[in-house]
């Protein structure tokens, strides 16, 4: 009976465990764009749901393509830094009170860079947590 009752503790612990690593999982949203360059790209908002930095994983810009991203809220607040990128790989974006912005839709924003004077293919994920 003990070694049913170990079980079954031992059962609960390894699910309540999965179930918060589960709550806790980032969500990521694809995009693939064309940046005008004298506007702005947005994708659909995404609900932040930690409190930790969003990331920009790029994984196709056209060639010397020059591009910023940033992540702002539903109303178009800028509310995380800026990061800049022209290859490809993973960016950090830091929130401003990142606490502040669980629970809520936040979208990324992808501009071109100062001095680029052309549209800009670009592909990637990203995530708000």
């Amino acid at each position: 009976m003990k070694k049913k009752i170990k079980v079954m503790a031992a059962t609960v612990v390894v699910g309540v465990m999965t179930s918060a690593m589960g709550a806790a999982a980032a969500t990521w949203g694809n995009y693939s764009a064309n940046v005008p360059t004298f506007s702005d790209y947005e994708t659909s908002t995404i609900t932040k749901t930690t409190t930790g930095s969003a990331y920009n994983e790029v994984g196709y810009i056209e060639k010397d393509g020059k591009l910023v991203s940033w992540i702002e809220d539903a109303s178009g607040s800028n509310i995380s830094s800026k990061v800049s990128y022209s290859t490809t790989g993973r960016k950090t974006m830091d929130y401003t009170a990142a606490s502040t912005w669980k629970d809520k839709k936040v979208r990324l924003n992808i501009s071109t860079s100062p001095g680029t004077f052309e549209d800009i293919q670009t592909s990637g994920e990203w995530t708000p947590n």
